[in-house]
Formats: C-alpha cells, sequence, structure tokens
C-alpha cells in the first residue's frame, strides 16, 4: 500500500454527530438488548438471565462487563457475607425502558412468531391492558415521523467513529428453552446490530440513495449492501425508480419500516440524555403540530400516564403458562 493510502487509512474515520450511533456503540448488539429487556422483567442474577434467554455462559458473562463499563449496570454484593453478587439497573440502565417497550409494541405489529413474547402488557396504575404509545410530552398527541422537524443543535458536527466492538449481524436464537418471555421479540433479527438500526435512522434524517446512506453512516460498502439486502428482505425497506432520475435505484421506507420510528426516536432521547457531549444534542426535534421542542414520553393508551416499569405487567399466553417451570 502506497506511504499516502496507509496515512489516510489510519486516520479516524469521521461521522456526523448522531446520538443514535452512539447509543448503538454502547447497547446496539442483540444480546445486550436481549439483556436489558430482561432486567426489566427481574433478571438480576448470572443465572436469570442464562436461563431466562438461553444465553452461553461465556456470552453473558462479556455482555455483564460491557454494560457494568457502560454504565447501565451495577454490581450489587447480597446474601450472607456479601459473597454473591447482584446487578441492578442504574439510572441510565433504567431510562431504556421507552426503548424496550417499543420493540415490544413493533413485534406485537408486526412479527410473526410470537411464541417469546408477553401476550399482553397491563398497566397496573389504572388496570387495563396497555399498548405503549409514544406522544410528544406538549401536546400528547401521538408523533409520527412526518410530524417532526430537525435542526442543527449545539452538539452538531464531525465525531469519530465509535469502534466497531458490535457490529457484527450475530446468530440469537430464542425457542422454548429460555424460560423468560421477551420484551424484544425476533425483530432482533434485523435490528440486533448497531449498522442496521444505523441504516434505518438514516432515512428518517432523508437518505434514500446508497450514496447518501453511505455518507451519513460510513458504513463499509459490503456491510452497507448486506444491510440494505436484509432490510429489504424483511420488507422495511422497497427499491423503486430514483425521483430525480429514474434510471438509478434507490430505497423507501415502507409502512412497517416507517414504524420503526419509535424506536429511532427513544434511542436519540436515551442517547441526548447519557451520551452528549458538553456542547450537547447534535439534533433538535420541534413537533410541527404544536410547535414545540419535542419530548417524546411513552405513555399508557388507556390513561395517558408516562409508562414507569414499576406499574407494568405481563400476562402470558396461554402455551406460554404451560411451558412455564414450576415454581
Amino acid at each position: 500500500m502506497p506511504d499516502a493510502s496507509r496515512r489516510r487509512a489510519a486516520l479516524p474515520r469521521m461521522i456526523r454527530a448522531n446520538s443514535v450511533s452512539r447509543a448503538l456503540a454502547v447497547i446496539g448488539d442483540r444480546w445486550s438488548l436481549l439483556m436489558l429487556a430482561a432486567a426489566f422483567q427481574g433478571a438480576r442474577r448470572f443465572d436469570d438471565w442464562r436461563r431466562g434467554i438461553g444465553i452461553a455462559t461465556n456470552v453473558l458473562a462479556e455482555r455483564l462487563n460491557r454494560l457494568v463499563d457502560n454504565g447501565c449496570l451495577v454490581r450489587v454484593p447480597v446474601g450472607e457475607g456479601q459473597r454473591r453478587q447482584e446487578y441492578r439497573l442504574t439510572p441510565m440502565g433504567a431510562a431504556f425502558y421507552p426503548t424496550a417497550l417499543m420493540f415490544w409494541r413493533f413485534d406485537r405489529r408486526w412479527s410473526r412468531k410470537r411464541r417469546l413474547q408477553p401476550a399482553s402488557l397491563v398497566h397496573t396504575r389504572c388496570s387495563s391492558r396497555t399498548t405503549p404509545t409514544l406522544v410528544c410530552a406538549a401536546c400528547r398527541q401521538p408523533v409520527h415521523a412526518r410530524d417532526v422537524r430537525y435542526v442543527d443543535g449545539p452538539g452538531a458536527g464531525a465525531e469519530r467513529m465509535p469502534p466497531p466492538k458490535v457490529s457484527r449481524r450475530s446468530s440469537v436464537r430464542l425457542d422454548d428453552g429460555a424460560e423468560l418471555e421477551m420484551l424484544v421479540g425476533d425483530s432482533i433479527d434485523y435490528f440486533g446490530d448497531r449498522w442496521t438500526q444505523q441504516v434505518l435512522a438514516a432515512f428518517f434524517l432523508g437518505a434514500h440513495r446508497y450514496e447518501e446512506i453511505r455518507a451519513q453512516t460510513r458504513i463499509s460498502t459490503n456491510i452497507l449492501a448486506d444491510r440494505l439486502k436484509l432490510l429489504t428482505e424483511h420488507e422495511m425497506l422497497a427499491r423503486r425508480a430514483s425521483r430525480t432520475d429514474p434510471a438509478r435505484t434507490e430505497y423507501a421506507l415502507t409502512a412497517k419500516g416507517m414504524d420503526v420510528y419509535p424506536i429511532i426516536l427513544t434511542l436519540m432521547k436515551w442517547g441526548d440524555r447519557w451520551l452528549a457531549t458538553r456542547d450537547g444534542p447534535p439534533l433538535l426535534l420541534y413537533h410541527a403540530p404544536c410547535g414545540q421542542h419535542l419530548d417524546p414520553i411513552v405513555v399508557c393508551d388507556a390513561c395517558d400516564v408516562e409508562l414507569d416499569p414499576r406499574e407494568v405487567s405481563f400476562r402470558r399466553a396461554a402455551a406460554a403458562v404451560k411451558r412455564a417451570p414450576a415454581p
């Protein structure tokens, strides 16, 4: 390789500052997403996760260490002599709950295989079955992508691309060996790595063509081609003739793809809150129907109260109850 090429390769890869990208660098792989979701269902000990989601011990140990190092979990000594330890959600980890609920919502609407999802969620405050709904905190109206305006925030600019620690699209088998029903269902097949979600986020920021997506994400060509193929096969994207040059091809979000927006938006809010630089968030969002700064919150569709994990219980399907182990 010529010296000039080596120098260019050694330079840090820069991308547009993006809270979604920062969030996915922390929790953007399948097992980390499943483990955080399981924590909201009571997982605290090593064996709770191992049995609950069917994860191998070596993978579990590595992900627990990573989630502790990143600030989502904390180790707490327990038991006689405090020789054992549990893992508890930190405020940072607990703040991921709205995103977990948006995963559940998406799977309930679009998944064809829901064996391992709770049949319904019950909001104990109002005693109603609830479908978690993303609304604007100011006007309490549901948030749709077409109604949100973006402007550069104080943290706008370029930043180093996070290292690819969790970029591989690994295989996760969710089957009857798992004892927990998951808030995150089989959508993990196409959401469970950070590149796939970054590609989807690029569409909500106006990208349609291969070159536009690559310019926003700086994803390598082979990974981008693979993720576009994956999302097209799962009917999240559709290929079409370019609106400006019919001889060229571009991609558009389908109705299913558009319904990913609440996941992306809650991830952005989480990244803004916990991973922003001193300058502040890279993007500011405004809700067109009310004209206010958009603060997206997840509420119960029955009583309009913001959902708290301590006030949501899981109602299992009849088939799942039969599979449940004896107490």
